[in-house]
């Protein structure tokens, strides 16, 4: 009976792993059968690139994101920004739909047409976006371009050295009004790089708005999408290169208050070197500061500087007209009245330009 039941239990086993050969067999043939998943095909439909999308329906909505990455240079004379900045262009193409996650070359698609409306030398860094257009979800496309160079910027500098600027660069379209095409902002592409490399400028924000313009060169509307750039003035620069030794060579011409009046002479002559020095000055600084058509707060405090050392030279000559004339007490009391005079002068005439 045991060698009945060992034999019967062998013979299931076997049954039991003949099954799972098959099985484990019948798997692997299937498995053979089924076809490798099929790759997505990036195939553009036919469609004209200068036609935009619902070309007969409403204007297309066109995303603008302005990405600052660096600002190299604030020029005040030229009124010109240097920079490295990206521009984000993003809209909705039905005819694109169902192809996400494709990029086609920009001349192969429909794309905004849009311009800086600032004179502008800048250089497309087409290198490293490619110059694609990416497909989103929906038929939402995205296009990216790096540039670098200049772009002018109106700053006016009346209140240099003290000043805080505006940098508007503005975009829009010269072909297509907002019957086309609308633009509006793209905040969650707007961007101001963490460490911009200017000297001598803080830089205090990025805001971007849209609207709608006239334009008087084209004496028609226009979608305007407008980035302006805060910026403010490190002054101190200016303070110890220009104000502190131009105060200094004003106090120095106040020396001829302490000069006995007898020796006017020696009164005149460094009042006369207290206005050569000054000018010297002036000339050496001429490279710092912006030539304009009107007076800036540097140009006003170096004014009243110059003021303050001729009228300086004007009281020694006054000091030695009344010596000569034997009225040496009196122009002992013009040179004690003037030492307290002339420095509340330079105080009130800095304020007020400061102010």
């Amino acid at each position: 009976m045991f060698h009945h039941a060992l034999a019967a239990g062998r013979g299931i086993t076997r049954c039991l792993a003949l099954f799972l050969l098959v099985l484990s067999a019948s798997a692997q043939a299937q498995e053979q059968v089924q076809e490798p998943p099929q790759a997505r095909v990036c195939e553009l439909p036919a469609l004209q690139t200068n036609e935009r999308p619902l070309a007969d329906g409403p204007a297309t909505e066109v995303q603008v994101g302005w990405g600052v990455i660096d600002i190299l240079d604030i020029d005040d004379i030229n009124q010109q920004i240097e920079g490295d900045f990206i521009v984000t262009l993003s809209w909705v193409d039905p005819r694109l739909e169902g192809l996400e996650g494709c990029r086609f070359q920009r001349s192969r698609v429909w794309v905004p047409e849009v311009t800086l409306f600032n004179s502008f030398a800048l250089t497309a860094r087409r290198t490293n976006l490619l110059d694609q257009v990416a497909v989103g979800p929906g038929g939402q496309l995205i296009y990216q371009q790096r540039y670098r160079g200049h772009i002018s910027t109106y700053h006016p500098l009346q209140d240099f050295p003290f000043d805080a600027q505006t940098f508007a660069f503005r975009v829009g379209s010269v072909e297509s009004g907002p019957d086309q095409m609308v633009l509006v902002p793209m905040p969650e592409r707007t961007f101001l790089g963490r460490r911009l490399n200017i000297e001598g400028w803080r830089i205090t924000g990025l805001e971007t708005t849209a609207a709608i313009e006239p334009i008087p060169a084209l004496n028609e509307n226009r979608s305007l999408f407008t980035a302006r750039l805060g910026a403010e003035r490190v002054a101190t620069y200016y303070v110890f290169k220009i104000m502190l030794p131009m105060l200094l060579i004003v106090v120095m011409s106040w020396a001829v208050f302490w000069v006995p009046a007898h020796r006017y002479e020696f009164q005149i002559g460094l009042g006369a070197t207290s206005m050569l020095t000054l000018i010297a000055f002036q000339l050496s600084m001429s490279t710092y500061l912006p030539r304009l058509g009107y007076f800036t707060t540097a140009d006003q405090l170096i004014a009243w500087a110059t003021v303050l050392v001729f009228l300086a030279i004007f009281n020694a000559v006054a000091t030695g007209v009344l010596v000569n004339s034997g009225r040496e007490a009196v122009a002992a009391r013009l040179d004690r009245l003037c030492r307290w005079i002339f420095p509340l002068l330079l105080v009130i005439g800095w304020s007020v330009a400061m102010l």
